[in-house]
């Protein structure tokens, strides 16, 4: 089955004969009968037999363990619904529509358990563009929502949060504390973690430095004063992250400042963050101007060329515009985890943006899943 395909039918994993198949064909049967790369690449043929016929499993989050390495979690899902959902992000690949002027975004609404299936959604910024896109891509319908044009939005130029309340820096710095470039500020990320050395990195919105050219630049922590803590490695624009090598003495922490819990143990894939909005279950953030805020999942898989010098794929949208304010970009959302929700959070993805103009209402962000499939940092 190629990438492009949007027929699946997962559930007939199980009349295939697992327990005798060798690794490299027990993954080429899962990938050929529609199951995501990571999960194929993940399961085993003991979470096959776990499930039921009308279930199969997937790998919802990605876990790190005491020596750094990471682990999958798993659970069972519907079958009808992961297939609903996998077509659906088939059909998203093979909708071309994007590079028309008047359309802004598109993104895939994971379906609901016992609700509504899943759907493409795709906002346009003049009537006409209705007649560009089709109702339906194969099987999964899509809905096009009219938004105002673009308009400028009010920037925060303040050189700093007001009544900022960072933690010392001599235990190591968590997430969600005041950081700056040397002319904007954003909200700190929790540790980035790079699998193949276990190099940890401070993160933030790449819009706190802006452009493309930072390495080098110079990392604050705003503790009252303009700590130096790190200086830019790598910025990603398409994906909106910066990371930056920690100064001597400096040290990420996966950790969310103030949060309960506060612990980050990992994160979720893109079937995971389907899964949670699937199960109304909400994510939350802390960002230096808003604080704690929650809200329920909207769209995952999403892909917009308007609001920006470049197009983003891999946007997570979720919550309410009230929910972010300049300044807390470079937060992240997160959920606790399932498996073990008094450890910890996995992440979801970055905060970088909210709407601000009528007809929508949602904060978006690059997904995590995303930052791992084309950069290599973890969380």
């Amino acid at each position: 089955m190629g990438e492009d395909d949007t027929t699946h039918r997962t559930s007939a994993v199980h009349d295939e004969s697992v327990t005798t198949m060798g690794r490299r064909r027990f993954v080429d049967t899962l990938a050929g009968l529609g199951f995501g790369a990571l999960s194929a690449s993940l399961l085993t043929a003991e979470d096959v037999r776990a499930a039921s016929r009308d279930e199969v499993p997937v790998v919802y989050g990605l876990t790190r363990g005491d020596d750094g390495a990471f682990r999958p979690r798993r659970k069972t899902v519907p079958a009808d619904w992961y297939d609903d959902f996998r077509s659906a992000l088939a059909a998203h690949r093979n909708l071309d529509v994007i590079h028309h002027d008047a359309v802004a975004n598109s993104a895939v609404s994971p379906g609901e358990y016992g609700g509504p299936n899943a759907e493409i959604r795709v906002e346009v910024t003049a009537e006409e563009a209705r007649g560009e896109v089709p109702e339906r891509v194969e099987e999964t319908p899509v809905e096009v929502r009219r938004v105002e044009p673009r308009t400028e939005r009010d920037t925060d130029l303040d050189a700093g949060p007001s009544g900022s309340a960072s933690p010392s820096a001599q235990e190591g710095v968590p997430g969600s504390v005041p950081v700056a470039s040397d002319d904007l500020y954003g909200t700190l990320a929790p540790a980035m973690t790079d699998p193949t050395d276990g190099s940890l990195y401070f993160a933030t919105a790449n819009h706190v430095f802006g452009g493309t050219d930072n390495r080098g630049k110079p990392l604050y922590l705003l503790d009252g004063g303009r700590t130096r803590i790190g200086e830019v490695r790598s910025g990603y624009p398409k994906s909106d992250v910066v990371c930056a090598r920690p100064a001597a003495d400096y040290r990420p922490l996966h950790r969310i400042h103030e949060g309960s819990p506060g612990r980050v143990v990992g994160q979720f894939t893109k079937v995971g963050l389907a899964d949670l909005k699937a199960a109304g279950e909400p994510l939350e953030k802390r960002g230096v101007k808003t604080g704690h805020t929650k809200g329920k999942i909207q769209a995952v898989d999403g892909l917009t060329c308007a609001y920006g010098a470049i197009c983003k794929r891999g946007q997570l949208k979720w919550g309410r515009e009230s929910g972010f304010a300049d300044g807390d970009s470079g937060s992240v959302n997160y959920h606790p985890d399932p498996d073990d929700p008094d450890a910890g959070v996995l992440v979801g993805g970055f905060n970088n943006a909210r709407t601000w103009w009528p007809g929508e209402n949602y904060i978006w962000g690059t997904a995590a899943h995303h930052i791992t499939e084309q950069h290599g940092l973890t969380f």
